[in-house]
């Protein structure tokens, strides 16, 4: 048996229940011009729409909510 492969905007519309390739403001259909993987590139775009470039720190994961003292926290 194969698996189907499902295209990323078919992925986001069933997970998240949005259809990424449809304008919210017009209704109009969008269609992806480009993939930016190059790490300059991204920065600079980031930078150029004044968002963050600086990868956020994860915080340490903790113990379920009433398990704390089985841990020792």
């Amino acid at each position: 048996m194969r698996r189907r492969r499902y295209p990323w905007a078919e992925l986001l519309r069933r997970v998240f229940a949005i259809d990424v390739l449809v304008c919210p403001h017009c209704g109009g259909v969008r269609r992806l011009l480009a993939a930016i993987t190059a790490p300059d590139a991204i920065e600079k775009v980031l930078r150029a729409i004044g968002l963050p470039c600086e990868v956020a720190q994860v915080a340490p994961a903790r113990a379920p909510p009433g398990e704390a003292e089985w841990w020792g926290a």
